[in-house]
């Protein structure tokens, strides 16, 4: 293993192989490099499910007697090594990792620097966490499907290396009577008819960022190097809210990281069960429909999966492990971008970064375990599902953690030149943190000594809030002085009248028409959860103070901001306002997007277990798996 350069206290926990091992993968990646992927599917829409091949060359790292592939729900039909038919076993489910596959070859096959090409044809089942069927416009039957990967459902579309460890270039042939999308750039001359669909991904990516989608998709083009897709009814609604951005965020993201290596960046708006804010798919970023606010307020999600095209998709972490290293980056890239764009950019990055300081708050509450808000976690060499450990410490954290070795190291003058350095010293690699970490040593050798001095177990170890940056305060200061006010009349007032003449007017009625969609956001997180815990929240022990907030305030109860209308809920239903319960119920059944779902579920559990439980059951098929899934171990079904 490379000598690295690091901290005593992290020399003390590095693994014994860096990239650490990806225990999340039952396969035997650590043998192979994948040269080229070729896939040859047929999506059936019909009797829902994935019928194909795919073929993997492959050049033998170490020998070995068999290929081991990751595999979830998935039914094998055929192997073959060098175009001859091989035996295989799908052995026994190990949760939550699936089912290895063990292909058996020849000794001659398998050794060392050879190359093979191992070609297994499969299909999916109707089992799989991968794949969303959903009926929009047909009478009956499906007419559109969503895969969705990360972090580890790849193996649920098809046999696979399912590490980001592996990464390999791709073609691909999807047969589909609807257009498709693929997570590579379209081959124009190769559509041999209208029902077969021809793509290559240049830039080796890995597994989880394979993405297909297929439906009536009709595109726009919203920029030099962009085009938008969407179903018909949403076209002309998402171009208008992305098009002013697009180019202008990539010439930003380009500025800070280097050069965006894609060739194009387009993005898929899909339907309402979709369940992220977006998904970083290369050459198709997917989004969810909620971002279409009308007042291009949650733009800032184009910035973040543009921003994973350097990290994430180009640098990406080793394991599930290291997450933060994705996840961090991207947020810290992402306001950098939606900063650079602003006349006071550090006033736009405090403000940003304030907003996520309120995120991350709530989300360390609402873990199941407070362990998962390390940095680094313990998968317990799998044993622990990625997907129980998701929420926003590796987004918000890693993004506040890349702030203070910014400010440590010397600001954006002596922290800008290292961030192109990074992208470029790990392009098209999967890394962990010790090898990060080992690059900030290698750069500021005049630096070690303040290296030395970052407080590496708090941050990277440590469960619970990191310390809180001095951050820009200019663009909230006024809404902290309405919020404060509103708190301190909950224990004034005692009326629902006596809070509407209280508010209604004069200097309060100024400062809060003078708010932005996303002051209005942090107006809301300030009364649900105040920067000073001393402080009751608007909620507690007054509901008239609720209720008059909803009456003054119409313009929230009317917004299609996504991101405002769920705070609402929040406030109404925490005030226990018995009215509200059915209409967060009936909300909860028309979007997918997990970020709502899940804590809206949970606060509906909270004061009508019934109502809460009725509703996801009714409702259950309209999820998408991986959330319908989560959300069932959040009711205890």
């Amino acid at each position: 293993m490379t000598t690295l350069r690091l901290p005593k206290i992290v020399k003390e926990r590095l693994p014994s192989t860096t990239p650490e091992y990806d225990f999340s993968s039952l396969s035997n990646y650590k043998n192979f490099s994948v040269r080229n992927t070729e896939l040859d599917l047929t999506l059936d829409f019909e009797n829902k499910k994935i019928v194909g091949s795919v073929k993997y060359h492959l050049t033998v790292l170490k020998s070995t007697e068999q290929i081991v592939l990751d595999s979830s729900y998935l039914q094998i039909n055929q192997v073959q090594i060098d175009n001859e038919i091989v035996p295989f076993e799908v052995k026994q489910r190990v949760e939550p990792r699936g089912c290895a596959v063990e292909i058996s070859a020849s000794a001659s096959a398998l050794t060392k620097d050879t190359e093979t090409v191992v070609t297994v044809d499969f299909e999916t089942t109707d089992k799989s966490t991968a794949i969303q069927w959903l009926r929009t416009h047909a009478k009956e039957g499906v007419d559109y499907i969503f895969t969705q990967l990360e972090p580890n459902h790849a193996r649920s579309l098809l046999p696979c290396f399912d590490t980001p460890t592996i990464k390999s270039t791709f073609t691909a042939k999807i047969h589909s009577v609807h257009p498709v999308v693929f997570s590579g750039l379209p081959i124009i001359d190769q559509q041999s008819s209208t029902d077969v669909y021809h793509f290559k991904q240049t830039v080796p990516i890995p597994s989880y960022l394979i993405a297909i989608a297929s439906g009536n998709i009709t595109s726009a083009q919203v920029g030099p190097r962009s085009t938008v897709y969407a179903e018909p009814e949403l076209l002309e609604a998402s171009k208008k809210e992305f098009s002013r951005d697009i180019e202008k965020f990539i010439i930003a993201a380009e500025s800070i990281a280097g050069p965006y290596i894609w060739g194009s960046y387009d993005f898929l708006v899909n339907p309402a069960s979709f369940p992220y804010g977006g998904m970083e798919n290369p050459n198709i970023t997917f989004l969810t429909p909620t971002l279409i606010s009308g007042d291009k307020s949650q733009v800032n999600v184009i910035a973040h999966e543009l921003a994973h095209s350097w990290s994430g998709n180009n640098v990406t972490n080793a394991s599930w492990e290291h997450f933060w290293l994705n996840e961090g980056w991207t947020v810290y890239l992402e306001r950098r971008i939606i900063a650079s764009l602003h006349p006071e950019p550090e006033k736009a990055r405090g403000f940003e970064f304030l907003m996520g300081w309120n995120d991350l708050v709530n989300s360390i509450d609402a873990l199941p375990k407070f362990e998962y808000s390390r940095l680094i976690q313990d998968l317990k060499q799998g044993e622990i599902d990625p997907d129980d450990t998701f929420s926003s410490v590796p987004y918000e954290k890693g993004a506040n953690f890349i702030y203070h070795l910014e400010t440590q190291l010397g600001g954006l003058v002596e922290f800008d030149p290292y961030i192109k350095f990074y992208f470029s010293k790990f392009s098209k690699q999967s890394i962990d943190s010790y090898q990060f970490i080992d690059s900030l040593y290698e750069f500021f050798p005049t630096k070690h000594a303040v290296l030395d001095s970052i407080d590496w177990e708090l941050w990277l170890y440590t469960p619970g809030l990191p310390p809180k940056a001095d951050f820009n305060s200019e663009l909230v200061d006024n809404v902290s002085k309405l919020s404060n006010e509103w708190i301190k009349q909950t224990e004034e007032l005692t009326t629902e009248l006596q809070f509407i003449e209280y508010f209604n007017g004069g200097d309060k009625n100024e400062i809060y028409n003078e708010f932005s969609s996303e002051q209005k956001i942090f107006f809301l997180d300030s009364l649900l959860e105040p920067l000073s815990s001393s402080k009751p929240t608007l909620y507690q022990d007054n509901p008239h103070a609720v209720s008059a907030f909803i009456q003054l305030y119409p313009d929230l109860q009317t917004t299609n901001n996504t991101e405002i209308k769920f705070r609402l809920f929040k406030l109404k239903i925490q005030a226990q306002l018995a009215t509200y319960y059915q209409d967060l119920a009936t909300w909860l059944s028309s979007v997918g997007r997990m970020k709502y779902v899940r804590p809206g579920y949970k606060m509906l559990n909270d004061v009508d277990r019934e109502l809460a439980v009725d509703t996801f059951k009714k409702h259950e098929l309209f999820y998408h798996p991986i959330c319908a899934n989560l959300v069932k171990k959040d009711l205890g079904l």
